[in-house]
């Protein structure tokens, strides 16, 4: 990955060296100056090693996430940067006619009218980087796509990929290997031999010698297979045929002429792309002379691998934040009861002179001992729960099967682990300083009989802060309403209602009244629609980090009703279960202690409350999108799709169908078919370059049967059917991919395509027409369209590009479009699944593939949910900081209510009534988190769901709440939680009241 955190790798690993430099020579310079302070600190360690290993754990969590998710990036991008290779092999440029690209989004169909060229500008080529020591490769090749058939084995492959090269030409390529091991050449082929690799093999499920027909033209091929061979560079990473230059120009009837050059620069299959830029100046000129263009697919393909990496991150890393934002509670909460334990000690050293200065050093010391550990083996943990991820994410892109689907390989880098633990270091290291600094503030004589801390006169101060929260907040707000951004309007009313509540002290106000008020008031603003926030404020762009502020202030708001009204809680309880005898004083101890450290509760129940409420969030919107795709999303009121190759497209699929033996006609009621071809494009007086994208040519049949749903209508059309219509009717109109519209609204991590329109949103409906021109760089020729419509949300891949009607695109560029994708509306009773059989038996020659739009449906519905189990996996590890909280508190409170216990047990409390007092109290905080969290999530979902509903593409969108898959997490987290705070449960239970009374 090349970006971090939005930052360079490079310069975020020289800021957290030299960060991290300064940081451990200063601790070693205090430790030098103070080394009884350290020897304390380290001492302090050791005397406690099920404490320490428990506080690791604790200070450990917030490194896991972050260096899950930068791990999760790094194998996404060596995953679609190994794909690459295995397509391209040595191959770092290629020079091919203009527009001669068939990166086809979805993979149904290709482009058409490709082009040739003479087989002379090898010869160009060879001489233009000849004496630079830059390449060590060139050749002339052909890639193309024919259908295989091995009859013997009742196997049909409609597209295998057939790669052809000059063999005397190969050495500065990849090697191809045979299933021996052994280095082969394309010159050991005879006239009707070839290669085949071990992709197409198992598809066809045929071996060394067998026989296979290749569907080339009019009629099949027969040739045999010398050997089942391996090979990266073949142009796909999937089923491929290997011939020399000269078979395949007399198989497709092209003498003399090939599809392009290729050139391989030095330094292997990676290292070759970093020369790219020195390379591309010596091919430009012989390009230019022949009307050709380059295309550094290498360097591309890199760079495409390292932002889907990004994507991934920065996917991880914003679902992450609350999990790490509960870490850095914990950590606080860790420091400041480790104080409070050893108060009445820390009171004795300020008394013989001991300073603050002093203190804090001593406890920064103690932390950076926990953390050193914490977060070495935090980054390593980290790298193990990607791995999992990364077997997850395997299932869900379908690449179980070592040969099929996207073959998602887990990859870790030093550098992703440095940075994940130079981060949870440092950020561990500040929040130690911090709460040490707190802990140092204290009154010596009644530090050392461990008594409260008196009240202190903080007036000025609280105003001050006061003061200071409410002008902050007011100037967030301003800017925010100023730039139309949600996340500073939400975050500055927060803080403005926070400065209130000193203010309502000052006036008399109850310390519930003020903390409940402007706690309520956070909730339920921040919960309101949002179409309300944009009636007071203007419209407001909202993206990820407003999720996430306004979920970290509604947790504020929620804690601090919770804490100040704990007590009302206890009343409740004691009504409900009160008139249990038995159980009546455990109730009021387990209530009567968290009630008394509101502190510490209220921060242990923001750390669980603060995940549960992601969990809840993320997975129920993420699961309503995913169950609100639906076959005519996808289909358009098609029942089956159906792609063919560049080289022999159908061009009447209709009356295909009536003539071709074994196909009944009746049985399809409707065809459409599209053309796909490869354009520059802008947006007229849109101020941007001419970008590469898609167009789509719609026939008249697609157009006037498509139930295709769009999410914006242009200005002076009714209905989507209107839309349609006007593009069978009228030349020249269009309509786009809702991926190239600008939005308000950011809610995605996929990186927008180079061409896109501007000058409205996409939110706001309709729009007025958008001019745009598209230009055929292999002929020049320009052709002016009218968008009039934005395609929804829900269409799929297939559906990309700029989509104008056939008719257009052919007198535009005539010769240039030929369908290759084709819609089936089926007749009543007829099985998709079967339809798609068929079509590809009897297409067999023209490399046609078919698929069920139902099937389809099913197989991206699962992988999403999938997906979905899997983000619900990786926040589960935030609720890991929860479970080690509640340990920390337990195991905090054995040794604080000791005398509390032996009393107790005096007065004739059994062993196991103080048990379960405090496993009520675990039950307490755990329960109240899970039930306080699923609501305010759920809440949030729904106000997403109905913003969401506003919009055209998403009208039949419904909440759609996981309830199994949640009742299951929160019963193994409360379970977990339940058993870390067992064992101290038990050990309080079994002290003696004679030495617990005389404790000290």
């Amino acid at each position: 990955m090349k970006e971090v955190f939005g930052i360079p790798a490079g310069s975020l690993l020289v800021g957290l060296l030299v960060a991290l430099a300064v940081a451990l020579a200063a601790l070693g310079v205090l430790g030098i100056r103070n080394p009884v302070l350290v020897k304390l600190a380290v001492r302090s360690v050791g005397r406690r090693r099920g404490r320490s290993a428990l506080i690791v754990v604790g200070l450990m969590l917030g490194t896991t996430i972050v260096a899950a998710a930068l791990t999760t990036g790094d194998t996404m991008a060596h995953t679609i940067r190994a794909t690459a290779v295995q397509a391209l092999g040595a191959t770092d440029e290629t020079i091919a006619p203009k527009g001669a690209v068939d990166d086809i989004p979805g993979e149904l169909g290709a482009a058409t009218g490709m082009g040739w060229l003479d087989e002379s500008v090898v010869t160009d080529v060879d001489q233009a980087v000849a004496g630079t020591g830059l390449v060590d490769g060139v050749t002339g090749a052909i890639i193309d796509q024919v259908a295989v058939q091995a009859p013997a084995e009742g196997q049909n492959e409609p597209s295998v990929v057939l790669f052809a090269a000059d063999p005397a030409r190969m050495d500065g390529f990849s090697p191809i290997r045979g299933s021996g091991g052994d280095r082969l050449s394309l010159a050991d082929l005879g006239p009707a031999e070839i290669y085949l690799n071990a992709r197409a093999a198992r598809d066809l499920r045929v071996e060394t010698g067998d026989r296979v027909l290749v569907h080339s033209g009019s009629d099949p091929v027969p040739v045999r297979i010398r050997d089942v061979v391996t090979f990266d560079g073949a142009g796909t990473a999937d089923a491929a045929l290997l011939v020399s230059l000269a078979q395949a120009q007399q198989l497709l009837g092209q003498e003399g002429r090939i599809r392009a050059v290729l050139v391989s620069n030095r330094g292997g299959d990676i290292g070759g792309a970093a020369l790219t830029d020195e390379v591309l100046p010596l091919l430009q000129p012989v390009a230019k002379a022949r009307d050709l263009e380059v295309e550094a697919l290498k360097r591309d393909a890199i760079e495409d691998a390292d932002a889907a990496g990004n994507a991934f991150m920065a996917f991880f890393t914003t679902f992450g934040t609350f999990s790490i934002a509960a870490g850095i509670l914990l950590i606080f909460l860790i420091f400041v009861m480790l104080a409070a334990e050893r108060r009445s000690e820390l009171g004795i050293a300020r008394a013989v002179g001991t300073r603050r200065g002093h203190l804090v050093q001593m406890f920064t010391f103690e932390g950076t001992a926990y953390d050193l550990a914490a977060a070495l083996v935090g980054a390593l943990l980290g790298a193990l729960v990607a791995l999992g991820m990364v077997t997850v994410m395997a299932s869900a892109f379908g690449a179980s099967d070592a040969d099929t689907g996207l073959q998602i390989e887990f990859a870790v880098t030093p550098r992703s682990l440095f940075i994940a633990f130079a981060i949870g270091l440092l950020l561990t290291l500040v929040v130690v300083a911090v709460s040490a600094w707190r802990v140092s503030v204290m009154n010596i004589s009644t530090a050392i009989r461990n008594l409260p801390e008196p009240p202190t006169g903080r007036r000025r101060r609280r105003f001050v802060l006061a003061a200071v929260a409410i002008a902050l907040g007011v100037l967030m707000i301003v800017s925010g309403t100023s730039s139309g951004t949600a996340t500073p309007v939400n975050l500055g009313v927060s803080l403005v209602l926070l400065g209130l509540i000193p203010l309502l002290q000052v006036v008399g106000a109850s310390d519930r009244t003020a903390y409940t008020l402007c706690g309520g008031a956070i909730v339920v603003l921040l919960m309101l629609p949002w179409e309300w926030w944009d009636a007071v404020f203007g419209k407001l762009a909202m993206d990820f980090s407003t999720w996430i502020v306004s979920g970290l202030m509604i947790i504020v708001g929620a804690i601090l009703i919770l804490v100040f009204n704990a007590d009302a809680l206890l009343g409740l309880v004691m009504r409900t279960f009160g008139r249990i005898r038995s159980l009546t004083p455990v109730l009021r101890m387990s209530m009567a202690y968290p009630l008394a450290a509101r502190f510490r509760t209220g921060t242990t129940l923001a750390m669980f409350t603060l995940v549960v409420f992601t969990l809840v969030t993320g997975t129920a919107s993420n699961g309503s999108f995913v169950h609100a795709m639906g076959v005519d999303d996808f289909g358009g009121g098609f029942q089956v799709r159906a792609g063919t190759t560049g080289t022999r497209p159908i061009d009447d699929m209709a009356g295909e169908l009536r003539s071709t033996p074994g196909v009944d006609a009746a049985d399809y009621v409707a065809v459409g078919s599209q053309s796909v071809l490869a354009v520059e494009a802008k947006q007229t007086g849109g101020g941007r370059p001419f970008e590469t994208y898609l167009v789509r040519g719609l026939d008249d049949s697609f157009l006037a049967n498509t139930t295709f749903g769009l999410g914006d209508i242009a200005q002076g059309y009714g209905s989507e059917a209107e839309v349609w219509a006007a593009l069978r009717t009228q030349p020249g109109l269009a309509v786009v991919d809702s991926r190239i519209v600008p939005r308000r609204d950011n809610w995605s991590f996929e990186v927008p395509p180079d061409f896109r329109l501007s000058g409205f949103y996409y939110e706001e409906g309709d729009f007025r027409p958008t001019p745009i021109v598209v230009v055929d760089e292999q002929t020049g020729n320009t052709l002016r369209l009218t968008v009039i419509g934005i395609l929804k949300d829900t269409a799929p891949l297939e559906m990309i590009g700029i989509s104008t009607s056939e008719k257009t695109l052919a007198a535009a560029f005539p010769g240039r479009t030929h369908p290759t994708i084709h819609y089936f509306a089926l007749a009543p009773g007829v099985d998709a699944g079967d339809a798609a059989a068929e079509l590809e038996s009897a297409f067999v020659a023209s490399g046609l593939e078919a698929e069920s739009i139902e099937q389809v449906v099913e197989d991206v519905t699962a992988a999403n949910l999938t997906f979905n189990k899997l983000i619900q996996g990786f926040l589960g590890l935030g609720l890991l900081v929860g479970v080690a909280a509640l340990g920390v508190i337990s195991a905090r409170a054995v040794v604080e209510r000791r005398q509390q216990i032996g009393v107790m047990r005096a007065i004739g409390f059994r062993q196991r009534t103080v048990q379960l007092a405090f496993l009520l109290e675990s039950s307490f905080v755990a329960l109240t988190a899970i039930v306080v969290g699923t609501v305010l999530g759920l809440l949030l979902a729904w106000n997403i769901i109905r913003d969401q509903q506003a919009q055209p593409s998403w009208e039949g969108l419904e909440l759609v709440v996981p309830w199994v898959n949640l009742f299951v997490i929160f019963a193994v987290v409360y379970a977990v939680a339940i058993a870390a705070t067992l064992a101290p449960a038990v050990r309080a239970s079994r002290i003696r009241p004679a030495e617990a009374l005389r404790y000290q």
